[in-house]
């Protein structure tokens, strides 16, 4: 019983301070911030409220402009004006590859493992031919499939509210 107690005593400021954390949210920063934190030389896209798109490279960030090094020239925009900013994402074609290739090798194996289990009814010459077609099959699917996916693009990264 005593110790239950103590147990009791040690660990109830703890849960009650977890609980004080627990009911705290967290207030998301602005959206402008993020547009804030992009390394100079970023490769962006602003969409303006006009209709027009600016595309070229972040010289510099204020609480109320963004500095581009546009196509032609270096152009200031006003926050006000700006109804979208994009980032360029580096695409991970390799990755897809790799991840399609392996995921079909996989299926392949599975695939191949089924179909040499079957009966053949004596003739049994080649007893893992399944296998050795359907994995390199699969894979070469799955990598074509990679080569398919998107790649990169562009991730928006502040919309005007």
């Amino acid at each position: 019983m005593a110790l239950t107690l103590s147990l009791f005593w040690f660990s109830a400021p703890f849960f009650a301070a977890l609980s004080l954390f627990a009911q705290t949210t967290p207030v998301p920063p602005p959206a402008w911030a993020k547009v804030s934190q992009l390394a100079q030389g970023s490769d962006i896209r602003i969409a303006l409220k006009s209709g027009r798109v600016v595309h070229g490279f972040l010289q510099n960030v204020t609480a109320d402009s963004l500095n581009v090094n546009a196509t032609t020239s270096q152009e200031s925009l006003v926050r006000a004006d700006i109804s979208r900013v994009e980032l360029k994402v580096e695409g991970h074609r390799g990755k897809h590859v790799l991840w399609g290739a392996a995921i079909g090798a996989g299926t392949g194996l599975a695939v191949g493992a089924a179909t040499d289990h079957g009966d053949r009814g004596g003739f049994d010459i080649l007893p893992n031919i399944g296998k050795e077609v359907f994995t390199p099959l699969g894979a070469i699917i799955g990598a074509i499939v990679g080569v398919v996916l998107p790649a990169g693009g562009w991730r928006e990264i502040y919309r005007a509210p």
